[in-house]
């Protein structure tokens, strides 16, 4: 878990992988604002372009990778269609099985509207268990997140 004030005060410059999406009238509800459980969606979105960019051919899908163990989302501000998202991407915490992927997410103005984390287990496909977060996988969260690492360890 994470503390709320800590999500709180992130910072985009933190975070060294983000992605832009537009608000769809599919991502609204009957109140006009993006449902809810559309979030869930946007941080995916987010985890995939950050595996991609910075784990790249290190995963198979087909063999290894992660899935998703929980998602705390806290939502501060609403979106509405055209609003554009930005979602910031970075791992906050490296367990033995486990990773935390944190996300800020900001509309187009840079107003903070949601915050969160997803815990994601590493996963062999193959077996049909879970395994150890691979060394190469752990020294590039490492490298990439360091300074998000130190300031959640604070």
């Amino acid at each position: 878990m994470i503390a709320r004030k800590k999500l709180e005060n992130l910072k985009p410059e933190l975070f060294h992988s983000e992605t832009e999406i537009e608000v769809r009238y599919r991502d609204l509800d009957t109140f006009k604002h993006v449902n809810n459980a559309v979030y869930a969606s946007y941080l995916e979105v987010g985890r995939l372009k950050y595996n991609k960019t910075f784990l790249a051919d290190l995963i198979d899908w087909k063999e290894r990778g992660f899935i998703l163990g929980t998602n705390h989302i806290i939502y501060l501000k609403p979106l509405f269609l055209f609003d554009r998202v930005r979602i910031f991407t970075g791992v906050g915490k490296i367990g033995e099985r486990s990773v935390t992927f944190v996300n800020l997410l900001q509309n187009q103005k840079g107003k903070s509207v949601a915050v969160a984390y997803s815990v994601l287990v590493a996963y062999d496909f193959i077996r049909d268990k879970t395994i150890g977060i691979p060394g190469e996988w752990r020294n590039i969260f490492k490298k990439v997140d360091k300074e998000l690492l130190a300031y959640l360890s604070e």
